[in-house]
């Protein structure tokens, strides 16, 4: 009798203590695969990023989660320049034991101007060893990471119907010079990586022409439509072919400055 007591006494403290035990952690069924996280943003040219795969569950063997990529990048290799530069290759291993790993890649700035947002996609696409599943809610085996856009597009455009010739000079915080020297009457310089406290000096340069000239400069950044930042005129005598950043002969000078996501261009 005190035996069977007993018995009874250990049985129900050991369901007591299972039922103590959380085997459903996040609320998931046992061993499903999927993104911690579904969509995050960075700018262009960051670096290093990851996102963390998990298992509710930790499995006694592997488990090898397959995935592809893909988007509007531009994938860097050893001898490509590109907009994203994978770090981890397909298949992802979650070790015995684990309950998570992590898809690294990093965002290179590519100094070209995007008409449109760029974004990266990583899709969960199999498990290739282990007793794991991947969820079922579709939107929890697709990441989307959002590439914001850092550079801005200047434009400088003038009467094509006169025979003058114009150029756009924009001189970078680190003393490097950028020219847009076209004859076609449109100019274009493409900036990256605009700081919100620099300053940066821009030169409408009026180099040939023997006519008063109308012009006007504006600018665009991926997703927004175009802004003019100013408009003016030169004389007809003004044109030199000597061009100096620093007695401004020929050439009408403004400070670029950024606010926020917005350009303005002052009058110097």
């Amino acid at each position: 009798m005190k035996n069977s007591i007993y018995v009874s006494l250990v049985c129900g403290a050991l369901l007591s203590c299972q039922d103590d035990v959380d085997t459903n952690n996040f609320g998931l069924p046992a061993s499903v695969v999927q993104f911690s996280i579904t969509e995050a943003s960075s700018l262009e040219g960051s670096g290093f990023q990851q996102v963390r795969v998990y298992l509710d569950e930790p499995q006694e063997g592997n488990t090898l989660v397959s995935f592809s990529v893909s988007g509007n990048v531009t994938f860097a290799t050893n001898t490509q320049r590109g907009d994203v530069r994978l770090l981890t290759e397909s298949p992802l291993l979650i070790p015995p034991g684990e309950t998570e790993a992590f898809i690294d890649f990093e965002l290179l700035e590519d100094f070209d101007f995007e008409s449109e947002p760029e974004a990266l996609s990583i899709t969960l696409t199999g498990i290739l060893e282990g007793n794991a599943l991947l969820s079922t809610t579709a939107s929890e085996r697709i990441y989307q990471h959002r590439v914001e856009e850092n550079e801005y597009e200047l434009n400088l455009r003038w009467d094509q119907q006169t025979s003058s010739d114009m150029d756009l000079v924009v001189e970078l915080p680190n003393s490097r010079v950028l020219i847009s020297d076209n004859t076609n009457g449109f100019e274009q310089v493409v900036i990256g990586n605009v700081d919100q406290n620099t300053s940066y000096l821009v030169s409408v340069w009026y180099l040939e022409g023997s006519e008063p000239i109308n012009y006007e400069v504006s600018y665009q950044k991926a997703g927004s439509e175009v802004q003019i930042l100013q408009q003016g005129q030169f004389e007809e005598d003004e044109a030199n072919e000597e061009f100096s950043l620093a007695n401004g002969n020929g050439t009408h000078q403004y400070k670029l400055l950024r606010s926020n996501a917005e350009l303005t261009l002052i009058p110097r």
